[in-house]
């Protein structure tokens, strides 16, 4: 091997040797801040085949002549230095696929001759100085995208009409004005970006049949012409900041639509509980034909039990008061009708919600503690601030709704006055108190200024006075009205249906608002909860503190038996019994034993831990090592950690309390522990294992899924200090987890930090975070290797008759089966890149195998077969028995597929065959499967033209990968596979949302493990 690079930094070097045993075909170089290169007259012997180069985000003025010795170079990345001019000679690299210069000083470039970057597919000139194009730019046949994005340009050349394989363009943030028609002759665009242009009008010629993405942001447009809603596969539309007023009809046609952003236009508010691109499409145009302002919103009344808060509402309401007035359990809602103070003839009304005060009910009320409503927070007087726990309910209240108003409301007036520290309260909640008051419900006083208050606060709630379609008002006021308590799906598409709200789209968009606003219970996603809609949420909360409620199921430790749900819900059919159910375990409260039958009602849970220490301090033969994070929350809100416990059941050990649970992967190798400290208002996960870094990351997922209920709640993250002390006991110290990332995005970055207790050895901040963090692509796929390598090893051992080995075999397959996993659930974190959950509308592992047919001929004509992959995490596997999609072979088809190949294949190389026993299939003939799908795809990718091969970079994410381009593979796949299957069947797979918040397309027996858990949805179909 040839000298290395004397003057590069050791970083550099690295990166250097890594590329060279990766066999030199890339160099990364990115973010080193390097204002020259190294000495690279050394490189070409070991590099002279490199065909990757990225030297972005650095500080380069000036490239080196020596560059042109890279004859094999296809991409080189210069975006984000200071070039200030393109040398000459850079066009000996004449072989270049993609060039990259955005984000430099370019004023011009270089007058190169024609024909010279025939190849280039992929140019990127964005975030320049440039006025105008050179001509030899209109020699590119090949070109698939071009970005001019926040140039000079006043006018676009017209010779770039011309490039009919154009795929992409984008030209915002240019002085252009308008938009010539000949770009309608560009007829093979997906994506279009035109914001920040000056547009005031849009050419007919842009109705490009293949546009999937359009953006339109930044411009002048008073209205959208009627085209835009005919194209047919638009995904994304990006109207933001313009002067649009109303959209055209044809836009509630985009069936494909998913992503829409139309803020910043004067166009009517749409409600946040309107979800969805198309939902929101139907709301505006259902406002654009028959408005009606909607004087609505809502009140919620909170405190401790016996605060007086029934008693309040009814004197609000001009009723008797009543001295005897029973405890509400669960939740009472009614209304309250009161006189606009600024709209004469207007009248108001307040969706009441009486929400009964024992702490048992807590964990149920959270669900419809809304933002965007006002909250009346009571507490008695006689008994004082502290035991009313103001801070308490304060705390929960920022916690679920942190934008809301709070009136504070001293009730039971009497000999000892209302006092309390409000100055401190305000201190402690700035914003959140509008008011403090003091009212006695049975003497009236202090009841006019509170209703006062209230009309004045309810008037400028966010709700109050937004337009809404009228035949959406009246459907959901004769839903209302409706004396049922629930009703079948059937029944609310009929009801809505004849009040004129014909469009699933819309009947959707209504019934999902409903929910939202809490008038409504529906899940038309879950098959449990799908047929049945609660018209009355405070009957179905009734039923469930009837639950809470029973003295037997607490000492039962809150086992729900078939026989207390019957003696409990005496007066329902057993078919409404086993949908509370199944309604409990979609809020959490819930979940069901291995015991089919019988129900673990959470929030019963005893206090006190069971003896738990011999299974999680039990030390494995190999050893093992542990990751732990623990949070700080400003408040311990109910649901922490008991909903947590019910959505992570799956793993359960049967040890859980109310505080903490144990649970254990079914790997056998590893286990976990979360602990909540109330008092101290903290929680704590603990995994452990050979290596745990899958199982946790998979169980902080859920974790903070569980705590972004809460979108007020205060978190600060801890990594503790592994020192342990000369007790064995672990160090007190706590590293917050955002400094040390801080700590490494730092330049340079700072490595090493000092334990202030045990100040020698430093830590490595690497360390730290290893298994918190997910890995750099390079080190993930580092690691796959390692641990193929060492269980290799250890099994040619065992055949060798070691048996010492044995122990350490199984602790390196459950490594190697951990990697593999967290491996596979970023890629597929990848392929679903700012889409949101609801909208993967395919499966994205695809398995592709060459094959041959004859068509209507003598010769055979190349085909390649499709087979879609089950994506349960560590377990992907080809559908046994299931015929593939079948596509010719062509160089369009070779452009789509085998790029995806290459990223399916880094993955899949590392898989493991532990699927078998789920579908049926010796384990064996499965890992002959997959090592069959592994060399065929290996043969592919060998002849894969290389201008077709993909930066390694995107294989996983990574912090550079920010261009809404880079998931174009994805997309392309995407479209192919609608294509081949138009029906959407999918060979059978299920899409299922998991607990954790994560989307796969699951086989029948690996979506069977999530059937039935809380927060799934499983699905046949998109």
């Amino acid at each position: 091997m040839t000298t290395r690079p004397t003057t590069a930094s050791q970083e550099v070097q690295k990166r250097f040797d890594d590329a060279v045993r990766a066999g030199g075909k890339q160099l990364d170089l990115a973010g080193l801040h390097l204002s020259e290169l190294p000495d690279w007259e050394a490189w070409p012997s070991d590099l002279g085949g490199l065909a990757h180069l990225d030297l972005s985000y650095n500080l380069l003025t000036t490239l080196p002549e020596c560059l042109r010795n890279l004859r094999q170079l296809e991409s080189i990345d210069l975006e984000g230095n200071g070039l200030a001019s393109l040398p000459d000679w850079l066009e000996s690299l004449s072989g270049l696929v993609t060039l990259y210069v955005g984000r430099n000083n370019l004023t011009d470039l270089p007058r190169w001759r024609p024909g010279v970057f025939d190849r280039l597919t992929d140019v990127d000139l964005s975030g320049n100085q440039l006025s105008e194009l050179p001509p030899w730019m209109a020699e590119l046949p090949n070109v698939l995208a071009l970005y001019l994005r926040d140039n000079r340009l006043t006018s676009l050349p017209e010779w770039l009409g011309n490039f009919g394989r154009l795929n992409s363009l984008d030209v915002s943030g240019n002085d252009l004005g308008a938009l010539p028609e000949w770009l309608g002759r560009l007829k093979g665009l997906a994506r279009l970006s035109v914001g920040r242009t000056g547009l005031s009008e849009l050419p007919r010629s842009l109705q490009f049949r293949s546009l999937e993405y359009l953006d339109l942001s930044g411009n002048r447009l008073t209205q959208l012409p009627d085209w835009v809603g005919t194209l047919p596969v638009l995904r994304e539309l990006d109207l933001s900041g313009n002067a649009l007023s109303a959209l055209p009809e044809s836009l509630g046609t985009l069936a494909a639509l998913s992503i829409l952003d139309l803020s910043r236009n004067p166009l009517p508010q749409v409600p946040p509980e309107i979800q969805g691109a198309q939902a929101a499409v139907a709301f505006l145009l259902g406002v654009q034909a028959d408005p009606v302002q909607l004087w609505t919103s809502k009140m919620l009344l909170v405190g401790q039990g016996r605060s007086g808060k029934t008693s309040l509402l009814k004197a609000l309401q001009g009723l008797e008061h009543d001295p005897g007035e029973l405890s509400t359990h669960g939740v009472h809602v009614a209304g309250l009708e009161l006189a606009h103070p600024r709209r004469e003839g207007v009248t108001m009304e307040l969706s009441t919600w009486d929400f009964g005060g024992q702490d048992i009910y807590h964990a149920t009320h959270q669900f419809f503690l809304s933002e965007r409503s006002l909250f009346l927070l009571l507490w008695d007087a006689q008994v004082g601030w502290e035991e009313s726990k103001l801070y308490y309910w304060l705390d929960m209240i920022k916690a679920r709704a942190p934008h809301a108003p709070v009136v504070l409301v001293a009730t039971h007036l009497g000999p000892r006055p209302p006092d309390l520290p409000l100055h401190l309260l305000h201190e402690a909640y700035p914003g959140m108190i509008a008011r403090s008051v003091a009212v006695d419900s049975a003497t009236g006083e202090g009841l006019d200024e509170l209703r006062a208050l209230i009309t004045g606060l309810a008037a400028d709630l966010p709700l109050m006075g937004i337009r809404w379609p009228r035949s959406w008002l009246d459907s959901a006021q004769s839903l209302r009205q409706r004396p049922d308590t629930h009703i079948t799906s059937e029944e609310l598409q009929r009801a809505l249906d004849e009040h004129g709200i014909g469009d699933p789209v819309h009947r959707h968009a209504l019934a999902t608002a409903l929910h939202s606003l809490g008038d409504i219970l529906y899940y038309p996603g879950d098959e449990d909860l799908a047929d049945m809609v609660v018209l009355r949420p405070q009957w179905l909360t009734g039923y469930l503190s009837k639950v809470l409620d029973d003295p037997e199921v607490r000492l039962n430790h809150g086992i729900l038996t078939a026989e207390a749900r019957r003696r409990i819900w005496h007066d329902l059919e057993p078919g409404l019994r086993e949908h509370f159910v199944s309604m409990m375990d979609r809020f959490d409260l819930s979940y069901r034993t291995s015991e089919h039958s019988n129900v673990l009602v959470v929030e019963l849970l005893p206090w006190q831990p069971p003896a738990y220490g011999d299974v999680w301090d039990e030390q494995p033969a190999g050893g093992e090592r542990e990751l732990r994070l623990r949070y700080r929350l400003h408040t311990v809100p109910p649901g922490i950690p008991t909903w947590f416990i019910a959505r992570e059941h799956r793993f359960t050990t049967g040890l859980h309390w109310r505080t903490g649970v144990v649970l254990a992967h079914p790997d056998g190798e590893h286990r976990a522990l979360l602990s909540v400290d109330r008092h101290a208002r903290t929680a704590e996960l603990t995994v452990r294992g050979p290596y745990p870094h899958d199982f946790f990351a998979l169980l902080s997922d859920g974790f903070e899924e569980t705590l972004g209920r809460y979108p007020g709640l205060e978190v600060t993250r801890l990594v503790p200090c592994p020192h342990h002390d000369q007790d064995g006991e672990h160090c007190a110290h706590e590293f917050p987890h955002q400094l040390l990332l801080q700590r490494l995005r730092r330049t340079p970055p700072l490595v090493r930090v000092e334990c202030p207790v045990h100040l020698d050895p430093p830590l490595d901040v690497r360390q730290l975070l290893q298994g918190l963090e997910p890995p750099a692509p390079e080190r993930s796929v580092e690691l796959a290797q390692a641990a193929l390598e060492a269980v290799q090893h250890l099994e040619h051992a065992v055949t060798q008759q070691h048996g010492d080995v044995v122990d350490q075999l199984r602790q390196v397959r459950a490594q190697q089966q951990s990697i593999a996993t967290e491996q596979q659930r970023r890629f597929l974190a990848l392929a679903r890149m700012q889409r949101d959950a609801q909208e993967v509308v395919c499966p994205s592992v695809v398995s592709v195998l060459p094959a041959r047919r004859r068509i209507g001929g003598v010769l055979p004509v190349k085909m390649l077969h499709l087979h879609l992959y089950c994506e349960a995490p560590g377990a992907w596997h080809r559908l046994p028995g299931v015929a593939p999609y079948e596509v010719r072979l062509s160089s369009e088809i070779r452009r789509t597929v085998l790029p995806y190949v290459q990223r399916v294949l880094t993955v899949l190389k590392y898989a493991v065959p532990v699927a078998g026993a789920a579908v049926g299939i010796a384990s064996e003939d499965l890992a002959k499967h997959l090592k069959a799908d592994i060399e065929t795809m290996e043969a592919l990718i060998e002849g894969l033209p290389d201008q077709l091969h993909e930066p390694q970079h995107l294989v996983a994410p990574s912090v550079r990968v920010v261009r809404a381009e880079t998931d174009a593979a994805f997309r392309r796949m995407q479209d192919l596979l609608t294509h081949l299957d138009p029906k959407r069947s999918w060979a059978g797979l299920s899409k299922v949302s998991t607990p954790e918040g994560h989307v796969y397309w699951l086989c029948p027996a690996h979506a069977t493990q999530y059937r039935g858990l809380p927060g799934d949805a499983v699905s046949p179909t998109a």
